[in-house]
């Protein structure tokens, strides 16, 4: 490889010159920050060295600093950010969020609950009054003691069974009206046999889980519109999360 001509203060001011000059014209405009990285990463220093500028003048010294090898190696690999959108109600770690990706889902539910499953679940509800998130160890325990009773069946999951939960949270976000009359009309057609019971505790904390997922959503999806930009942009990266929870919600891996 040929050695490098050394480069002369006539050179970089010459280079210096017509870059400017280009800079000025409305059409490259939107240069005028790598410009400046140049002027002040590049060509400067190289007048330094060449004892063409005094890097102790306060303009240049200001120059130097800005456009330091740290300073340009940081513009150009910036630190991921992560957005705090939104933090449960006894909690403080953000929420996270991840590139979203389309899947095919594959359909794992093989058959429909039965009323004597539906029983089960409604005695537990019943019993227990709160809220049951999809990774609550009681959905397993539940799921196991439902396929014990017909084990000649298809089994069902556990997601069947938090998926059933989830409707009972739908029943308490029903007026008091509403709610009687569902339960009726269920219970006439054979559905289950014990009707569901709805505390005043349980409706609150149904109304605050449902608040909290709502405005969840709402920030998940200004979330994803800014990771489209950056992704357009070309500066998305992933970023690993907190192992740790937010308030008993599990954690989703921050990628700002």
């Amino acid at each position: 490889m040929a050695p490098v001509k050394k480069v002369t203060a006539e050179e970089i001011n010459a280079a210096s010159d017509i870059i400017t000059r280009l800079l000025i014209l409305g059409k490259y405009s939107h240069m005028k920050i790598p410009v400046q990285t140049i002027l002040g990463g590049l060509l400067i220093p190289n007048l330094v060295e060449l004892g063409e500028v005094d890097p102790n003048d306060p303009k240049v010294a200001k120059l130097l600093d800005t456009y330091s090898k740290a300073a340009v190696k940081e513009m150009l690999n910036p630190e991921p950010e992560v957005i705090k959108q939104f933090v449960g109600e006894n909690g403080d770690r953000p929420i996270y969020r991840r590139r979203e990706h389309t899947v095919n889902k594959v359909k794992r539910i093989e058959r429909e609950l039965d009323p004597c499953a539906r029983d089960i679940l409604i005695k537990w509800w019943n019993t227990n009054q709160r809220l049951v998130p999809k990774e609550d160890p009681v959905c397993a325990i539940l799921t196991a003691q439902i396929n014990a009773v017909n084990p000649n069946i298809e089994p069902l999951s556990s997601m069947q069974i938090a998926g059933y939960f989830s409707y009972l949270c739908r029943l308490g976000l029903k007026t008091a009206e509403d709610r009687a009359r569902l339960i009726s009309k269920s219970m006439s057609k054979g559905s289950y046999s014990i009707a569901p019971k709805f505390t005043p505790e349980l409706i609150q904390a149904i109304q605050d889980n449902w608040e909290f997922e709502r405005k969840n959503e709402e920030a998940r999806v200004k979330d994803h519109a800014k990771i489209n930009k950056l992704i357009q942009k070309g500066e998305y990266r992933p970023v690993a999360a907190d192992p740790l929870s937010v308030s008993g919600h599990t954690p989703i891996v921050a990628q700002f």
